[in-house]
């Protein structure tokens, strides 16, 4: 076969096969789940990096004054408290703002403790209960935070 051919038929082909793909585009919501999942995940498996690689380089909590490097510093402190991690969250509420995708607010309720727990043993859970107030921004196609609020959770919190 000539040799200048090649490059050719490879182009076609990948051109083929991406038509032929079966991935259909995800919606905006399912799209925030799942870096919320992401971002649970990577808390349990301790993977700091990735999970503030969800955080704006311009992240404020405007309450406390914080960036992405005061929060990153208060987790590495939690997180190195305990062997292990487990996390539960309930997305609360959420809310898009001008009707589009570029920006949403997330109500989330999330306890984290060093031994497995489920949502029943909350009330005598011996780990920590928070309620965030989070605004995810849409930047080069992912969701990242770049505002949060934060307050102690009761387990109250956590029913819907």
């Amino acid at each position: 076969m000539n040799k200048p051919l090649l490059p050719l038929i490879f182009i076609f082909t990948l051109i083929g096969l991406t038509a032929c793909s079966d991935d259909t585009p995800v919606d905006k919501q399912t799209k925030l789940l799942e870096t919320l999942q992401r971002m649970e995940s990577e808390i349990e498996n301790k993977n700091l990096d990735a999970f503030f690689s969800h955080v704006s380089d311009d992240f404020k909590s405007e309450g406390r004054g914080w960036t992405k490097q005061d929060a990153e510093r208060l987790l590495r402190l939690r997180l190195m408290r305990n062997k292990t991690v487990h996390v539960h969250q309930a997305v609360r509420d959420i809310n898009w703002l001008n009707d589009g995708e570029q920006q949403v607010e997330v109500k989330v309720v999330a306890a984290m403790a060093g031994t497995d727990f489920s949502l029943t043993d909350l009330p005598t859970l011996r780990g920590d209960m928070v309620k965030f107030n989070v605004t995810f921004q849409l930047i080069d196609d992912r969701y990242q935070i770049t505002q949060s609020e934060w307050q102690r959770a009761t387990p109250a919190d956590f029913v819907f």
